[in-house]
């Protein structure tokens, strides 16, 4: 990764942000950690809905040396956290002290933005297979939440935003050698409501400009620039993953209401006939939603 698109990343996503604590929420949010942020007070802190270990890889991040100092196997796998957040509080989910992490630092913020993980596909977890099932899609709302320490920098907010709708994905990757990144689903079902999500919603609210190309035949939906252009692919993600956070209780209740509408039949469809069913679906269920809203 250039040192230099990673300054110009974080110049992007905090420009007019000259308070401390606005640029930390704005390029830890970036990072992939899911924060929340309070203007008038200044307060920054993890969101309930983040894996417990992300409190510890956080605290770790205040040092630029960080990856010697916290090593773990990264888990390419479904993990139930079953911590009880009341049991065990971070500090973390209360209150960050910002003013720890030296985000004004070219060199700090480009160690923390280069964090390559290792392919190892002996730690390929085999309950995917379950998750990916026709009955298991329908059943599930919420996943296992994903440590931002397993995920790549550039593609971590869109993989944690995704998993926050109750889609279930894996090795994805932020792209490497000029290769496009790509957010790698769990089983059909989940890429082609991704897709439908995508196509009937992402596509209408945001001016895209990279290619978003879903294919089932390694169910992952591969993101390339046109011209190339990295920095623009790396704000599209963003722009991608922070709608889809921003709207999760609306895409939770939207599955929920779709779900309960397959039958046996869309299990034996083509992967078209699917497609066009779940957008149909997705229509009308907006549409119920709406009216609901007014």
């Amino acid at each position: 990764m250039e040192t230099s698109i990673i300054e110009k990343f974080v110049e992007k996503i905090t420009n007019g942000k000259k308070e401390h604590f606005m640029r930390f929420y704005e390029i830890f949010s970036a990072r992939g950690f899911l924060l929340e942020l309070d203007s008038s007070s200044g307060n920054v802190r993890l969101s309930n809905e983040s894996h417990i270990e992300d409190c510890e890889f956080l605290e770790i991040l205040q040092n630029i040396n960080y990856k010697k100092l916290y090593s773990k196997p990264h888990q390419d796998s479904i993990n139930e956290d079953n911590k009880d957040f009341a049991q065990d509080r971070h500090v973390y989910l209360d209150d960050i002290n910002t003013q720890l992490y030296d985000i004004n630092n070219p060199k700090y913020l480009t160690e923390i933005f280069t964090h390559e993980i290792p392919v190892d596909i002996f730690r390929l977890n085999w309950e995917r297979d379950w998750y990916g099932k026709f009955n298991q899609f329908k059943k599930f709302e919420r996943l296992p939440k994903i440590r931002v320490y397993d995920l790549e920098p550039f593609i971590a907010r869109l993989v944690k935003s995704v998993s926050s709708i109750g889609i279930s994905t894996w090795s994805s990757c932020e792209g490497h050698w000029g290769k496009p990144a790509y957010i790698k689903f769990d089983g059909k079902y989940h890429r082609i409501w991704f897709q439908a999500i995508f196509n009937k919603f992402i596509k209408k609210n945001l001016n895209l400009v990279c290619r978003w190309e879903c294919q089932g035949w390694d169910e992952r939906c591969s993101i390339s620039n046109p011209n190339g252009n990295i920095l623009e692919l790396y704000m599209e993600i963003q722009d991608v993953a922070r709608l889809i956070y921003d709207c999760r209780i609306f895409f939770r209740d939207i599955k929920k209401q779709v779900c309960s509408l397959l039958t046996d039949k869309h299990e034996s469809m083509n992967q078209k006939e699917l497609l066009n069913a779940l957008e149909s679906y997705f229509e009308e269920s907006t549409i119920k939603a709406n009216q609901v809203f007014k």
